[in-house]
């Protein structure tokens, strides 16, 4: 009899070829545990704990002012103080996703793409009016200003004015005939996004505006999706114009993506309503990539370099909209509604509802213990999870699968528990596995647990041929 390793951890990587790739981790993301006993495991990615809620209407972005979080849901903009309780500031036209930004002359500033923007001051909320002011969809800070994408490149509001454009401080990026898509700030300079196009711009010091286009690091791709450009501290993240999950770090572009995620994304209708939101927690970046038409939702790990995905019910798109740090927590909001939710690692339910977390492994063959193509005879399968984690009134459980078409079909389900709360020694086995020439496993689980897979390994005979 020998131990086969059981590849456990992993990312998400279905090819439309099963047999080069039919991994599945939904719900997990893959941590590395540099000097831990593993390399490598599979955590839980975090419940939603209830915090607060802001109005009835769909989420369409968060914002921070003066360490107050902002919420615009539906046409309605809120504060929210940090019991979570709202108040309602005023009216936000149109239907589409905001951006809010902070100035340092103590205004928000809110773009709609419906029309001219707005600017809150923490008394009064004012549209504005000016006539050089352009119908943006994202804005940016930076040096005093806030900058807005338009219809022919970048317009700077006056310094501290946030409403108002002086009409020879339009900065026209031009390098193709493709529009202008988004603008960001990063690292002191400013990114022109277009449909085929990035233009950097450095500050110069004179000029109207004093800014000016780096010529030699404008980059030849552009993006999809104007929200799908956000940033954390090390990366600028978007979709660019192949469809392709990309990040940018000063004028160095890397598409981030994989064979896999291609195929996926080629099959939604429609990507042009992509969004990103960057966050972070336990020393680790993350970048989600949200897909509404597609009705799917992947995670980008900076530490692993590895996608999952996540997933509200059973394999919908995540209910995650935005992001801000504020309070001392971690706050999302909820796309559907006025509701906001704290990350929190000890909450194992999204607002109380089951959380479905599924992994499909590699598949495991002969040539794991030398010649292939030979059969072999599974006498058990061990998982090693999180040990002592279950239910306190009783057994947590795992469901089992196993394939041996490349995930074309699966066998029945075969449940185990994984012993009761406490208990530190419980080993999670099923027994008689019949034989096979090359099989996978699919681990499913949905009770309320911090689930940890480790490892897994089967015992097997090998046959003569």
């Amino acid at each position: 009899m020998a131990k086969i390793p059981v590849p456990l951890v992993g990312p998400t990587y279905t090819n439309r070829s099963l047999p080069v790739g039919a991994q599945v981790t939904r719900n997990f993301y893959v941590e590395v545990n540099q000097g831990g006993d593993e390399a490598v495991s599979m955590q839980p990615f975090p419940g939603l704990k209830e915090w607060g809620s802001a109005g009835d209407g769909f989420d369409r972005g968060l914002g921070v002012l003066n360490g107050i979080l902002y919420k615009v849901s539906g046409d309605e903009l809120y504060s929210v103080d940090r019991r979570g309780d709202a108040v309602l500031i005023g009216t936000i036209l149109g239907s589409t996703r905001c951006t809010l930004v902070e100035d340092t002359a103590g205004n928000l500033v809110i773009t709609t793409g419906h029309g001219k923007p707005y600017a809150y001051n923490g008394a009064t909320l004012t549209l504005g009016k000016d006539g050089d002011l352009p119908k943006a969809s994202t804005a940016a800070y930076i040096n005093d200003r806030v900058i807005y994408e338009s219809t022919t490149g970048l317009a700077f509001a006056d310094l501290d004015t946030p409403l108002t454009v002086n009409s020879a401080n339009i900065l026209k990026a031009n390098t193709k005939a493709d529009g202008m898509m988004a603008v960001v700030a990063h690292r002191q300079q400013i990114f022109a996004f277009g449909a085929k196009s990035i233009e950097p711009n450095s500050f110069i010091g004179t000029g109207t505006p004093p800014y000016a286009r780096v010529n030699n690091a404008v980059q030849q791709v552009g993006t999809s999706a104007k929200y799908s450009v956000s940033t954390n501290n090390n990366y600028i993240y978007f979709l660019d114009n192949n469809k392709q999950p990309s990040r940018m770090s000063g004028i160095t572009i890397q598409a981030i993506g994989n064979p896999a995620i291609g195929q996926a994304i080629a099959k939604y209708s429609d990507v042009s309503d992509c969004f990103t939101v960057c966050f972070s927690f336990d020393n680790q970046d993350f970048c989600l990539f949200s897909f509404p038409t597609g009705d799917e939702t992947w995670l980008f790990n900076e530490q692993s370099q590895l996608w999952t995905n996540l997933a509200f019910g059973v394999e919908d798109q995540h209910l995650i909209s935005d992001y801000q740090f504020v309070y001392g927590k971690h706050l999302v909001s909820d796309r559907r509604n006025g509701n906001i939710y704290e990350i929190d690692m000890n909450t194992y339910t999204d607002n109380g509802l089951v959380i479905h977390r599924q992994r499909d492994t590699i598949s495991i063959s002969s040539k794991d213990l030398g010649p292939p193509g030979h059969k072999l005879f599974m006498n058990s399968l061990q998982l090693v999870i999180e040990p002592g984690a279950s239910l306190v009134t009783v057994q947590a459980t795992v469901m089992m699968q196993y394939s041996d078409d490349n995930g074309r079909t699966w066998s029945s389900e075969r449940w185990a528990d994984i012993g009761e709360q406490g208990d530190y020694t419980y080993h999670v086995e099923w027994l008689g596995l019949g034989s096979f020439y090359n099989r996978m496993f699919r681990f499913s689980m949905s009770d309320a647990i911090n689930w940890v897979l480790i490892s897994a390994h089967a015992d097997v005979e090998m046959g003569l041929g």
